[in-house]
């Protein structure tokens, strides 16, 4: 069968949309691939906590960790550049925490504490126009008093303490 000569034009154009929005579908499909494993997925006080970031493609320029619901400098715990001399550069949201970056995007937080829970999420760049994200939320076991407890305690100390 011989295509028109008119129509030829039409068939090209349509057949590089369909592949462009065939790419888009794949791009938007590995967006959703990327997840972080919490290892342990209950930690306690004072237990390493390992986040694995599955998902992230063989290349990628660098991925930022960030702490809370917002991803911007202020939350910022470090960022990881692979390929370079000195890979992790900490962030203002860092403080005292002991966090090691991995080269695969997954981050150590040492010896965590119940003030460690919150949302933590990684943005994976993959090149200027794509960054792949994933959050996930920690909650890290300790022993911590209610108020009332300590109400309570405070009332018992001060009554046997004016008894004497």
């Amino acid at each position: 069968m011989e295509i028109p000569m008119g129509t030829q034009g039409c068939f090209s154009k349509s057949l590089l949309l369909s592949a462009s929005i065939l790419v888009l579908w794949m791009l938007q499909g590995s967006q959703a691939a990327l997840h972080i494993q919490k290892i342990p997925e209950q930690p306690q006080k004072n237990q390493d906590l390992l986040l694995l970031v599955q998902g992230v493609p063989d290349t990628f320029q660098d991925f930022n960790w960030y702490l809370g619901e917002e991803t911007y400098g202020g939350t910022r715990l470090f960022t990881y550049i692979p390929g370079i001399q000195r890979p992790q550069r900490d962030g203002s949201a860092m403080g005292q925490r002991d966090i090691v970056g991995f080269p695969n995007g997954s981050m150590l937080l040492r010896r965590a504490q119940p003030a460690d829970s919150g949302t933590y999420q990684v943005a994976v760049t993959i090149n200027s126009e794509w960054t792949m994200k994933a959050k996930t939320e920690v909650q890290v076991a300790g022993w911590r008093p209610q108020r009332s407890q300590n109400w309570a305690l405070l009332m018992m100390l001060v009554t046997t303490t004016s008894m004497k």
